[in-house]
């Protein structure tokens, strides 16, 4: 999962999922209110894929892809 997509999960997740909103204004409202208290106290995303191991399963899936192009 790329880093964007974790964060509109993490959005989703914690402001979204659970909440009860009457109007667009009220959802965006919550939307930036969790931006602002997300900002006060950023988590870094830590890389933990080694780039050789994705260029490999990048190698293997095109392969695939192609072998079953080809049958």
């Amino acid at each position: 999962m790329n880093l964007v997509e974790r964060f509109f999960r993490d959005l989703t997740v914690d402001c979204i999922r659970d909440g009860s909103f009457t109007s667009t204004k009220e959802l965006v409202a919550s939307i930036e209110a969790y931006l602002q208290d997300r900002d006060l106290s950023p988590k870094r995303y830590v890389w933990k894929a080694e780039g050789q191991a994705i260029l490999e399963k990048i190698q293997r899936s095109r392969a695939a892809i192609e072998a079953k192009a080809n049958t």
